[in-house]
């Protein structure tokens, strides 16, 4: 039998889950630590700090922050992945400015992708966590998982090291789905950026010629062009008009240069094997201090 004061308590946590089933679930279903032994498995992780996938898992609003969250975690975790992405993306895309890399990054790394990355690791059922909104209990939980992401990278730099954490990155994150570029290289004026690239690159002006077209004086003409450098093309777009497939072509241009990348790049090595200071320094005694 309940006594009344278990029936009191079973009673505010029923009426609760009633009252918002979705933030209810999501601050206790799934947890415990045979759920997070097996998120560990399911990554191929073992922590030495058993308790430390719990805390990637709570968020600070859990418990309004009375227990250990992933906060600390996640900031450390955002600075690693963040510069195992950057130096990732600017060796795999040579041709990019650091301004577009940073879209690029963005776009592919950031929180809304990493949230999905969380979902796909399997930890939206094991987070604990409380939405700011009772009419919509979900709100706020895309970032919740992204930082979980970023905790995640965090815990595995904090426990197991740099070049772990680095590892995990690349084989879990990075490589986990292409990476979108064409979509974010910004293209305001094609025509015009494609003759000074040109010009910077030293090459010919271009010039656009018909490769075909149809129709050219019905109701549907079709047009294709390709834009030349000297004999080599360097894009070819189509279109309604020869304006249309003139401007798609200059674009298909700037995206091929723009978007080149290193295919299969890998970047060998740990950061511990590598120094720039010269043996002869390695081998005094002295420390220095830089002020």
């Amino acid at each position: 039998m309940f006594s009344t004061k278990s029936f009191s308590r079973f009673g505010r946590a029923t009426a609760l889950a009633l009252e918002n089933p979705v933030r209810h679930m999501a601050s206790t279903a799934s947890t415990g630590p045979t759920s997070y032994a097996a998120l560990e498995a399911r990554l191929n992780i073992k922590f030495k700090d058993i308790g430390l996938m719990e805390r990637v898992c709570t968020h600070k609003s859990f418990e309004q922050g009375r227990l250990p969250s992933n906060d600390r975690l996640s900031w450390l975790g955002k600075r690693a992945l963040n510069l195992y992405v950057g130096e990732y993306l600017q060796l795999k895309y040579p041709n990019l400015v650091p301004e577009t890399l940073q879209d690029v990054q963005h776009a592919n790394f950031g929180i809304t992708s990493l949230a999905e990355v969380a979902r796909h690791f399997g930890m939206q059922p094991v987070m604990r966590w409380k939405s700011v909104s009772k009419d919509a209990p979900k709100v706020g939980l895309t970032k919740v998982l992204g930082k979980s992401v970023q905790a995640l990278v965090g815990a595995i730099y904090q426990d197991q090291g740099a070049q772990m954490a680095k590892q995990f990155v690349h084989q879990h994150i990075i490589q986990s789905r292409p990476i979108e570029v064409e979509n974010v290289v910004e293209l305001k004026n094609p025509k015009v950026m494609l003759r000074a690239l040109m010009k910077q690159k030293n090459m010919e002006p271009p010039v656009a010629r018909i490769l075909k077209e149809t129709g050219r004086f019905t109701s549907s003409p079709v047009f294709i062009v390709g834009v030349f450098g000297g004999s080599r093309m360097v894009g070819m777009g189509y279109g309604s008009s020869l304006k249309m497939a003139e401007y798609r072509a200059a674009k298909d241009a700037l995206l091929k240069h723009y978007a080149k990348e290193i295919k299969d790049i890998e970047i060998e090595g740990d950061d511990a094997d590598v120094t720039f200071i010269p043996q002869s320094e390695i081998d005094g005694v002295s420390a220095r201090t830089y002020n």
